[in-house]
């Protein structure tokens, strides 16, 4: 069972259980040498189950493409690991284009779906694809670093430095020797000690070796996403026996005096260490265990890693403890920067959410990756700089600065919204690169590394947030080859204003997003008019002319005049006066009204259209209307006119709720402004129901959400697809009084079953499963208590094996607070018969108790209109 099953697992339990009984005292801890568990092995680089976008499940259709996909995997983990750090990043940011390029290539969508089904088209494109990858990449030059003049960067952040030595003088020697290695190439070399072999292990080309009769081994592996994927050592075996576990080494740290605790009881989070290496030296035979280093290092705030020396004649004998690396403080990385804490929360907010074409577990990766990247630029700089120009790396680096600052500047282009950020974020580039020279000065580096080491984090940290905006169609280039030449075309940071440099007026969109003379705006118009029709001043997911004008009401007048459409809107449904109140610009919002704007014109949820974290969140949020956009953005003058031009009106159950949320939130309103309105009709009387021309047809199988009222209650209904799922429950009849105390021991015994005899894996809530509602009484409940399970199961006395299709159903947030289970029962049915759909008599209630209690009332339904297949 995996780690979040188990999480899951025991979340449903303990918040099921009625009743607890006494914990048992804690057992003695059992000391005898264990490895840390493999990582499950997987078909793909990623797992093959769970809800997938249409790449992975292609992948996941076919054993030949998985392999390859692993493969490909496996390589570049191991690729990285060998890179220099700036080679690594250009390399990563590379292989993300990569990854988001499969989808357009081969002619597929980004929908995220359960179902696997080969397409063998999609199949062949992608093995291709794979194909060339892997032949571009190991064509990709690794680079022959120029000579190194002064110590290596490692030395100035690790030293060997002896704590403890029971080897009569040999530890000053050996630490001698390391120090000497780290210097020279960063590494630790024991061909620095004179006359040592090195046998087997991290370091060697093999893992095993015999030694004098003994067969001894160094277990490595590839220690997963929260170790960076490095290859890790686990542990020693001597003749196949565990004699070196990830314990060991700590619990030799933990006897000195005032060690001052450990962050973790065992070498590292992920139960290993950075390395093994086994040999031999005047006559004997040892291993150098050592700690991992880095944002991985083990030690607590500024306390040390450790390395050991054993001596293995026969026995495992500790010999020299060391200490190796001193931490730099690894919580509140950010504090003391506000500038460029400023800048990344304004940029994290710009790119978004992670595009839909990767998986969950490739956005646990990009996640977990980038705290580990920053955290290495911000506290171990020189490493970066050190390798920057030995390594030739400036001119790949530089070509995707240049180019993310392209995909800005064109990102700012698409409407008055994108506009604003950038002018908002421009003019903190510099101020945010000066503060990471000044700190990086302030750690002793010199002049010019500080200035190099605050071109690669602010290099990172930017050109990340631009690859988030789209996905490429074409699969990129390889990076720029080591020791190229390339030639700037911006400074890393650059001034407001340097991005339009040389740049020309091409649209009659970007005229007025650009704010060009009114004369020139009717130039543009003239042209476009004549030449594009209806089309004139479209820009991006169809913003209108009057979208890109409302910044400057001069220009709202001039497009007015000149006969533009008032309430024409863009992909998700947003106006021109919701975009006056969004840049908080009541002139042109009056002068929108005044030409008959709809002031009750609402967007609607259009999943996977826009660009950018704003837009894209935008477009997937539920409705938004002037006012609702105005309360949270604007100010109190725009707020009024729109309130004073009849607004405040229930555009939906909840809606005068949400306006008055809003309006607390708001920054730009005065705490007297706010107190107004919060005593105002705005927030304590009732909105009057929009007008019957303004009110809008609900769309429920589009994704909106319906509201039925039952007895004075409002219940919110969703039309949901339930995944194709196998349930193992058993049948059990309850009264209804007695649900609450006899659903938790039930759910525990099913759970148990489903694991301990069934051997299945428990993949999702408890579901009480009601095949046939009819069959329920006011006396008497009739559920199965069920978990969505997977594996082979075998079959159970008592339970029943459910093999359930996928479903349509209506689905409700139960909230027993304000509602009863009658009322949504009703509910459903009601929705069910207004919405054309049929109910089939069968239902659900999901309990989930993954972040706090969550009910949910499905009514499993038929669309009566759709075609049969």
């Amino acid at each position: 069972m995996s780690i979040n099953q188990r999480l899951m697992l025991a979340a449903t339990l303990a918040a099921l259980s009625a009743c607890v009984s006494a914990p048992p005292p804690p057992p003695k801890p059992d000391l005898t040498p264990k490895l840390t568990p493999l990582n499950p092995d997987t078909k793909a680089s990623f797992e093959c189950a769970g809800a997938l976008p249409d790449v992975h499940r292609q992948i996941c259709a076919s054993d030949a493409l998985a392999l390859q996909d692993k493969d490909l995997a496996v390589y570049l983990h191991t690729l990285t690991d060998r890179l220099d750090l700036p080679g690594a990043l250009v390399l990563e940011a590379n292989q993300r284009q990569w990854l988001l390029s499969r989808a357009a290539q081969c002619g597929l969508g980004n929908a995220t779906r359960t179902d696997v089904s080969a397409d063998s088209n999609a199949i062949a494109c992608l093995q291709a694809m794979y194909r060339q990858r892997d032949a571009q990449l190991k064509a990709w030059p690794i680079p022959q670093p120029q000579p190194q003049h002064e110590r290596h960067a490692w030395a100035s952040y690790a030293e060997f430095r002896v704590a403890e030595d029971r080897s009569n003088g040999l530890c000053t020697t050996v630490a001698n020797a390391l120090n000497q290695s780290l210097a020279a190439d960063g590494r630790i070399d024991l061909a620095a000690l004179p006359g040592a072999q090195l046998r087997a292990g991290s370091s060697a080309a093999v893992t095993a070796v015999d030694l004098n009769g003994q067969q001894v081994s160094v277990e490595l592996y590839d220690a997963g996403l929260y170790a960076g994927y490095q290859q890790r050592a686990r542990g020693l075996r001597i003749n196949g026996q565990v004699v070196m576990d990830d314990r060991l080494l700590p619990r030799w740290v933990a006897q000195q005096p005032n060690y001052g605790g450990r962050a973790y009881a065992s070498s590292s989070q992920t139960g290993d260490y950075g390395s093994i290496d086994v040999f031999t030296y005047q006559g004997e035979n040892w291993a150098l265990v050592n700690e991992t280093w880095g944002f991985y290092s083990p030690a607590a705030r500024g306390e040390s890693a450790y390395a050991g020396l054993y001596g293995l004649q026969g026995t495992v004998t500790p010999q020299c403890l060391f200490q190796t690396y001193l931490t730099p403080p690894r919580s509140n990385t950010l504090r003391g920067l506000p500038s460029y804490s400023a800048l990344d929360e304004a940029l994290t907010l710009l790119a978004g959410d992670p595009l839909l074409g990767y998986s969950q577990q490739e956005r646990r990766d990009l996640s977990q990756r980038w705290k580990e990247r920053q955290w290495t630029l911000l506290n171990l700089p020189l490493l970066g700089v050190d390798q920057l120009e030995r390594n030739g790396r400036e001119a790949a680096i530089r070509a995707r600065h240049d180019m993310a600052m392209d995909q800005f500047f064109e990102w700012s282009e698409r409407n008055v919204a994108t506009k604003r950020l950038y002018r908002r974020v421009m003019p903190m580039l510099r101020p945010a690169h000066q503060e990471l020279v000044s700190i990086f000065t302030d750690q002793g580096l010199k002049s010019q590394e500080a200035v190099t080491a605050a071109d690669l984090l602010f290099h990172e940290t930017f050109a990340r947030a631009m690859e988030n905006l789209y996905a490429p169609s074409a699969p990129p280039s390889a990076p720029a080859a080591p020791f190229a030449e390339y030639r700037p075309r911006y400074a890393i940071a650059p001034e407001a204003g340097a991005l339009e440099q040389g740049r020309q007026f091409a649209t009659l969109h970007s005229v007025l997003l650009n704010g060009a003379p009114l004369p020139v705006v009717s130039d543009f118009v003239d042209y476009e008019t004549r030449v594009l029709g209806a089309q004139r001043g479209v820009g991006a997911d169809g913003d209108t002319a009057l979208m890109a004008a409302v910044a400057d009401p001069q220009a709202v007048t001039l497009l007015l005049q000149r006969g533009f459409a008032v309430n024409e809107s863009n992909a998700w449904g947003k106006t021109a006066l919701m975009s006056a109140a969004q840049v908080d610009q009541p002139q042109s919002a009056r002068l929108l009204l005044d030409a008959g704007a709809n002031i009750h014109a609402q967007t609607q949820r259009k999943p996977g259209v826009g660009v950018g974290g704003p837009d894209r969140r935008a477009a997937e949020s539920s409705p938004q209307t002037a006012l609702l956009i105005a309360a949270g953005e604007a100010g109190s003058a725009m707020i009024d006119l729109l309130v004073d031009a009849g607004a405040a009106r229930q555009a939906w159950s909840g809606y005068d709720k949400q306006v008055c949320e809003q309006l607390e939130k708001n920054a730009l309103l005065t705490r007297s402004d706010q107190e107004r309105y919060r005593a105002s009709d705005l927030c304590k009387a009732t909105y009057a129901p929009l007008p019957a021309g303004s009110q809008s047809v609900v769309d429920i199988r589009g994704g909106d959400e319906l509201t039925i009222r039952d007895d004075g209650t409002e219940y919110a209904i969703r039309l949901l697809t339930r995944a194709p799922m196998t349930l193992f429950g058993r049948p059990a009849e309850i009264a209804p009084e007695d649900m609450k105390d006899e659903v938790g021991p039930l759910a525990i015994s099913v759970a148990m079953a489903a694991q301990r005899k069934a051997g299945g894996r428990i993949t999702g809530p408890l579901n009480l499963v009601f095949d046939n509602l009819a069959d329920n009484t006011p006396e008497l409940l009739k559920p199965q208590i069920s978990f969505p399970v997977e594996g082979a199961l075998a079959n159970i006395a008592g339970y029943r094996i459910n093999q359930k299709p996928e479903q349509l159903v209506l689905s409700l947030h139960y909230q027993p607070q304000s509602q009863t289970a009658e009322g949504a029962w009703r509910a459903l049915y009601s929705a069910a018969y207004t919405q054309g759909l049929k109910p089939t008599g069968a239902g659900y209630v999901i309990i989930d108790n993954r972040g706090g209690r969550r009910f949910d009332y499905q009514l499993v339904v038929t669309d009566t209109y759709e075609e049969p297949r």
